[in-house]
């Protein structure tokens, strides 16, 4: 784990068309690992890469929303003595589909 007296937060915000509530999956390309947490009533959910099993380094991590909204962003490990990055997350309305019996 990273040591975690260095938290680097990732801050993802969902584009209007984002649904609040919905879920932020946070994939590290490095090594796959994966968080998972639901965004607050303001579409906007923070990450911390030291809650990742492994420890981080300048790795790419990807975030895709799913649910009733989906969309994905990406956000490359800027340094290694913690901060706060952001980005915008641009989502789309999930496609619906109508069943007749």
């Amino acid at each position: 784990m990273a040591d975690p007296r260095i938290p680097h937060l990732l801050g993802i915000t969902l584009s209007a068309n984002g649904v609040a509530g919905s879920q932020v999956v946070a994939i590290n390309r490095a090594n796959g690992e994966r968080q998972i947490k639901g965004t607050n009533s303001d579409k906007v959910v923070i990450f911390d890469t030291a809650d990742f099993i492994t420890a981080y380094g300048l790795d790419t991590i990807e975030f895709v929303n799913v649910g009733a909204s989906w969309g994905s962003v990406t956000i490359t490990i800027d340094n290694l003595t913690g901060g706060f990055q952001e980005a915008t997350l641009t989502s789309v309305a999930a496609p619906t589909v109508a069943v007749n019996l």
